[in-house]
């Protein structure tokens, strides 16, 4: 989360939710105001959430343009890498990923269907 707050600072059109995996969103809602991070809003899965967005790891970050469609998608690494997804959001709310990128979602995830969570 450390590296989301000063990215999140810097697309203030762009909402950017913490979803508890483990945790109460009040206790994730406590650690953001503890460390002092901005622009980030805790919030708490509902129902089914987790499972009908095949989230299976603690760290799984997903982008998702205006009309619910998910933009990008990623497992670990780092928020400094999502500037290209976070301008083009940016610069069209309802922007759709390329045919290429959704493969490449499509192979990751299965990919990551077969290791163990």
């Amino acid at each position: 989360m450390q590296t989301l707050d000063p990215i999140a600072s810097e697309f203030p059109e762009i909402d950017f939710y913490v979803v508890a995996y483990n945790e109460t969103a009040a206790e994730i809602d406590a650690y953001i105001q503890e460390k002092g991070y901005t622009d980030v809003i805790a919030a708490q899965p509902v129902g089914t959430m987790l499972a009908d967005l095949e989230i299976t790891r603690q760290m799984a970050m997903m982008a998702v343009n205006a009309d619910g469609v998910i933009y990008h998608r990623q497992l670990m690494g780092s928020a400094d890498q999502w500037s290209p997804e976070f301008i083009a959001l940016t610069a069209d709310p309802h922007a759709l990923p390329t045919k290429q990128q959704v493969k490449q979602e499509q192979d990751r995830r299965l990919l990551d269907m077969q290791l163990p969570a």
